[in-house]
């Protein structure tokens, strides 16, 4: 024990020595020491200066500290009172979409105590939907994303005043993923005029720029979180579009929001988060949002009229098939063959020729006929794309030159499902009409049952055999026909591959009707 005190007693005397000496020869101005902890001397930070570091004899400017003055906050105020007041301006055009569709499951119930038999029982319920818009004129029509209203029977906006209004869906490019809403008016009211955001040209942003996502995450109203625009030209694919990352907190419920720049312009609609691993379940700082250039295009070729152009090859194109891959000699069937080009087309120009098999355009692997298309589609004219194609066993490379060409192909009109359902039940041989109140009256069914009447009947047609004249039509596939329209876009909107159930009423009782 003794031995272990001396040994302790000596090393703290050497340490002591070496102290000494380090602060005889060091600049005791410029170096903190175990002696100045001691003495409390006080430690400050050392910014600014121009002097010569670890000068000696003489004072050295850098070395000598100037304390940070953190009573000046004014620009940061400046940045925070502008940061509100952006928010104050943009939220009112935030709107909250709320969306329903109605399910039908089918389950077997015994018919009898002892489970000998069973019969099928229909059970309907309603599965809801949320999402967000952005208004863009003032007479109420919204912006949002195509998948947030895909096939749903109801949609009900909330505006920033928390008023409710029904709304109608107009038009939509499923491709984009936009889609394009009208506020309806309730009955025997008139709409406000609304205040509408407008579109900033996505073209000029930069990466770092700041940016502002608003929506309705998990439906929670008016949420608004901040970030950066961390890079362009991203992809949820090899085919898909291109899309603007952000770092902005974006959750389910959002998709649809605008995403605005510092002059509360639209820059951006919030379409996706970036999940990476499945099973990493924490928000990873990924967002996307559709370039705000390419939703104006879509938003007025729907309202406005004008042809949404887009980039064109002059091409048709087919996937590889496993017995053409084995003919060329191919490993996998990624690419796409060219099955025709037309003449005087940009491809011909470029010397592409059927047989052709396209695998990269400008250095992104083509998985497919339908990604290589719409990669063509999303350029620009006059915009120059490296094509890479394997021609008799050989890559070559090629450059096409986009030119620009009206593509309404994907775009989906209520005008045209409208149109294209009145045709049907034109073909089919009947006429159909709304119902009076008078004749509601008389026939016992109350004003807000779904029902329209059967005004004609053609002969010799393929309803002849199914309907009378005073038929009641009730529902389509098990969805209410409330009036003629409805009527029109439920039949407009059918797959033509598979047959229909239209419910009707005939003296009192309900029959089944199938068409195909």
């Amino acid at each position: 024990m003794k031995r272990f005190l001396f040994q302790s007693a000596v090393l703290a005397a050497a340490f002591l020595m070496a102290a000494g000496i380090y602060a005889l020869l060091i600049d005791r101005e410029s170096r903190y020491d175990i002696f100045d902890l001691l003495r409390g001397r006080s430690v400050t930070a050392a910014i600014g200066g121009s002097g010569v570091l670890g000068q000696v004899g003489g004072e050295s400017d850098l070395l000598r500290a100037v304390p940070l003055d953190l009573n000046d906050t004014d620009v940061l105020e400046k940045v925070n009172l502008a940061l509100a007041d952006l928010t104050d301006a943009v939220v009112p055009s935030v709107v909250s979409i709320d969306t329903s569709r109605i399910k039908n499951v089918v389950t077997a119930v015994p018919a009898d105590p002892w489970g000998f038999r069973y019969r099928r029982q229909n059970h309907r319920f309603r599965e809801p939907g949320l999402g967000s818009g952005v208004i863009v004129t003032e007479e109420g029509h919204i912006v949002t994303n195509h998948h947030v209203v895909a096939g749903v029977d109801e949609i009900l906006v909330t505006t920033h005043d928390g008023s409710q209004y029904p709304a109608e869906w107009v038009g939509s490019e499923p491709n984009v993923d936009v889609a394009v809403l009208k506020i309806k008016a309730p009955e025997g009211t008139t709409l406000p005029n609304f205040r509408p955001l407008g579109f900033g040209d996505s073209e000029k942003v930069r990466v770092g720029e700041m940016v502002m996502a608003v929506g309705n995450p998990f439906g929670l109203s008016e949420s608004v979180t901040r970030g950066i625009i961390s890079a362009k030209q991203r992809e949820l694919s090899d085919g898909a579009n291109e899309y603007f990352q952000v770092d902005a907190v974006i959750n389910p419920g959002n998709s649809g929001g605008p995403l605005v720049n510092v002059r509360g312009e639209i820059i951006g609609i919030n379409v996706a988060i970036f999940t990476g691993q499945q099973n990493v379940q924490v928000w990873q700082g990924i967002g996307l949002a559709i370039p705000a250039n390419e939703v104006r295009e879509v938003f007025e070729a729907i309202v406005l009229g004008r042809p949404l152009i887009r980039g064109y090859f002059g091409l048709e194109l087919e996937n590889i098939s496993r017995n053409f891959a084995l003919a060329v000699g191919l490993r996998s069937l990624e690419g796409a063959v060219i099955t025709n080009v037309v003449e005087g087309s940009p491809a011909q120009a470029a010397g592409l020729m059927p047989g052709d098999v396209i695998t990269k355009l400008d250095g992104k692997v083509m998985q497919s006929a339908e990604d290589t298309l719409t990669r063509i589609r999303s350029m620009k004219s006059d915009e120059k794309s490296k094509v890479i194609i394997l021609r008799k066993g050989k890559l070559m490379e090629t450059d096409v030159i986009a030119m620009a060409k009206s593509d309404t192909n994907t775009l989906r009109l209520k005008s045209d499902i409208l149109t294209t359902g009145q045709s049907i039940v034109d073909a089919i041989g009947i006429s159909v009409r709304d119902l009076t109140s008078a004749e509601r009256g008389s026939m016992g069914v109350g004003p807000d049952y779904p029902a329209i009447l059967v005004s004609d009947v053609e002969e010799g047609s393929q309803a002849e055999r199914r309907f009378q004249k005073g038929d009641l039509i009730h529902q389509i596939n098990r969805s209410p026909v409330r009036n003629v329209a409805a009527f029109y876009d439920l039949m407009g909107s059918l797959p033509m591959d598979s047959a229909t159930v239209l419910t009707l009423s005939r003296d009192g009782k309900i029959i089944q009707a199938i068409l195909k």
